[in-house]
């Protein structure tokens, strides 16, 4: 008893940065410490380890959750009283459909009701739509969250007319029903109206919605155009920001107060790979948005930023889609690490087609057992006081507001769009990530690294896909001339819920509204998933297999025994794999004779030869000139890096490359499929 007491109160002496040091030094064996470092895709220098110095100069590190600045979190007791809102946007073929699947999932832990009508699956077109989406639902229970793309002015008319039809108050509404131009804008290159238009439809809903005392958010700001065009955490904050100083700017304008607007603002930020990346993305919006409110004059309250965070669609993957709900998972904890309000969870089939019942119950589930069994919602900013998360969280906000303030000296948002810098500061981005895929360095796990083309892949459900399904009402001319007149008076929400209320069609709307002035222009930013060029080859291989009966494949000459080359005959197989071609294997050749008589047998037309460094020397050089003088047609490469004397000694025996880590493995891939005769543009 007497040991265990003493063990209790020993005490040991703290290491000093230098002695820890010296101890990774002698780890190393020889190796440069700086090899620790690492530089993301932000460009911020990581360190191997942080310390109390990091932090010591950190103004916000004194803070408290719940007060300005709010790095910490809005609320004092952080998820403890109200938990992260379970917002699963939810898709369907039908209103009817739709009704159906919201009424199961809020009954299985769902606690907002969300849809982005771009994604949808059908349009929203009449009244009759809207009462038969939410028949049965009460509004009172659950918060609606509605991305209502570049103009909210059809769903919210429409949506308010059903309600004074049940005789239930606009108030009764918590949530977000948003509008966001600028992001459609960025994805699509154009608008159906003019942002002077749409910016008047902005203030006005937001006027209407403060005159009803609705708790709704009707100014939406989304980083999800930016992300999924390849930018890093910081370019997604800073176009972030820019934008919501514009709908600020262009609402004060129209006659609202900062307080009016800021707090009817609601932020979606996509949360990616970079686990501590992305919390301190989070906790670092949370103090840029405070200081600019605080800049406007806004008061306490008006500083408070909410956020809904979506897990990523730019990591999801076609193949080996059931790995996606382990990022989603990653993604998801990293998201309520960093104090997001609401949250969205991608369904691991999300890349693939419209989820169903178990693929959302699988993302509804992760967000439950993050909150009900891993207990995040109990502890108050976990990350806090985290000398690395500290750190990243103000060199994020640092590096964010600097770039937020160059969008701002070119005239702000729409202006830097329109010169093209947001598109060229994201194609750097995006060209890296691009090559980083493309040569392997950035590692997506079923995809360019552990293919598994033996997995079946994901059965489809009949009538199951990401198009939306449309069917356009006859217009009324008549009600498109009464809507026009009503929003040449400014007066557009009012006039569009008299309208809705005497059938007029959303439809009809957007195209009084489109008529109101001509629309902006610009070129978008291409969206894009990182898998993508990978599942490129791979669906190429797919099509030809079906025309030919089998993958394109490629051969391997393996020297030695096992032990002699099984690693480089691995990393070859992992390498060709990636892009869906078949590697035919052998147990390995012991001699150069039986080596070419082993390649010969199969009649390929793409060999690769793999042993140890000391097995080639001797025997490349024969099997090569013995191979092409059988065949002069066919190709033939080392696996491995060779030093330059003995790949030119290799080249001139008949060796047509070499194949190794350094590789391209995208391009050698595209290279040799194109060699056989592989379509990679079908």
């Amino acid at each position: 008893m007497t040991d265990i007491s003493m063990m209790k109160n020993q005490s040991f002496p703290l290491p000093s940065y230098e002695e820890w040091k010296r101890e990774v030094e002698k780890s190393l064996k020889g190796k440069p410490f700086e090899k620790l470092y690492s530089t993301t895709y932000e460009n911020l220098l990581i360190k191997p380890i942080y310390t109390r110095e990091d932090v010591e100069s950190l103004e916000h590190m004194e803070q408290y959750p719940g007060f300005p600045r709010y790095v910490r979190g809005v609320e004092v007791n952080g998820y403890i009283r109200e938990p992260w809102a379970v917002s699963q946007e939810i898709s369907a073929r039908s209103p009817k459909e739709w009704n159906e699947i919201v009424k199961n999932d809020l009954e299985r832990g769902q606690t907002e009701i969300h849809l982005v009508l771009d994604r949808l699956g059908f349009s929203i077109q009449s009244l009759h739509d809207i009462e038969e989406m939410f028949s049965g639902i009460s509004l009172i229970d659950y918060s609606l969250r509605v991305d209502a793309g570049e103009n909210s002015l059809s769903f919210f008319a429409l949506l308010t007319a059903h309600l004074q039809n049940q005789q239930i108050p606009l108030g009764i509404v918590r949530g977000t029903i948003g509008m966001d131009p600028i992001s459609i804008l960025v994805e699509k290159g154009q608008l159906s109206s003019s942002l002077s238009t749409l910016y008047d439809v902005m203030a006005d809903v937001t006027k209407w919605a403060k005159k009803e005392r609705a708790y709704v958010k009707t100014i939406l700001v989304r980083g999800e155009p930016y992300h999924n065009g390849g930018a890093n955490a910081v370019q997604e904050l800073a176009f972030v920001f820019a934008t919501a100083v514009e709908y600020l700017n262009e609402c004060l304008n129209r006659g609202l107060t900062i307080d009016e607007v800021a707090q009817r603002i609601s932020f979606s930020l996509e949360i990616g790979s970079n686990f501590f990346m992305e919390i301190a993305k989070l906790r670092a919006a949370r103090l840029i948005w405070s200081n600019i409110v605080q800049a406007f004059g806004g008061n306490k309250e008006s500083q408070k930023m909410v956020i809904h965070a979506r897990t990523s669609h730019f990591t999801k993957t076609i193949y080996d889609p059931y790995v996606n709900m382990l990022r989603a998972t990653t993604e998801a904890f990293a998201a309520t690490v960093g104090g997001a309000n609401s949250l969205h969870v991608s369904p691991f089939d999300e890349a693939i087609q419209q989820a169903d019942e178990f693929s959302r119950r699988i993302a509804r589930n992760t967000q439950l057992i993050l909150l009900e069994e891993a207990h995040i919602g109990r502890v108050i900013d976990p990350a806090g006081g985290s000398y690395y998360v500290e750190t990243l969280t103000a060199q994020v906000a640092q590096e964010a507001w600097n770039l937020f303030q160059q969008i701002e000296a070119k005239g702000g948002i729409t202006k830097a769009l329109e010169e093209g810098f947001v598109q060229a500061e994201v194609e750097k981005v995006a060209a890296l990530r691009k090559n980083n895929v493309k040569t392997r360095k950035e590692k997506i796990v079923g995809t360019n690294f552990y293919a598994n083309l033996a997995e079946p892949t994901v059965q489809k459900a009949e009538g199951n896909n990401n198009a939306s399904i449309s069917f356009d009402l006859p217009l009324n001319e008549e009600n498109i001339a009464q809507l026009k007149a009503g929003f040449d008076a400014k007066k557009f929400t009012e006039t569009a819920i008299a309208m809705v209320s005497c059938r007029a069609s959303a439809q009809e709307i957007n195209q009084a509204l489109a008529a109101t002035g001509p629309s902006i222009a610009i070129q978008p930013i291409p969206q894009w998933r990182l898998a993508e060029p990978f599942e490129q080859l791979r669906k190429a291989s797919e099509v030809y297999s079906e025309k030919h009966g089998r993958r394109p494949t490629v051969h391997l000459i393996n020297l030695g025994p096992i032990p002699n080359h099984k690693a480089r005959a691995d990393f070859i197989t992992g390498f060709f794999e990636a892009g869906g071609l078949e590697v035919v294997k052998n147990n390995g050749y012991m001699s150069a004779e039986e080596a070419v008589q082993g390649a010969l047998s199969f009649q390929g037309t793409h060999y690769i030869i793999c042993g140890s460094d000391e097995s080639y020397t001797d025997t490349v050089p024969t099997i090569a000139a013995e191979l092409k003088k059988a065949n002069p047609h066919l190709k033939l490469y080392v696996a491995g890096k060779q030093s330059p004397e003995i790949e030119k000694t290799f080249v001139q025996s008949g060796i047509d490359g070499f194949i190794h880590i350094g590789s391209n493995c995208y391009d050698t891939l595209a290279e040799f499929m194109k060699d056989m005769g592989v379509a990679l543009d079908e």
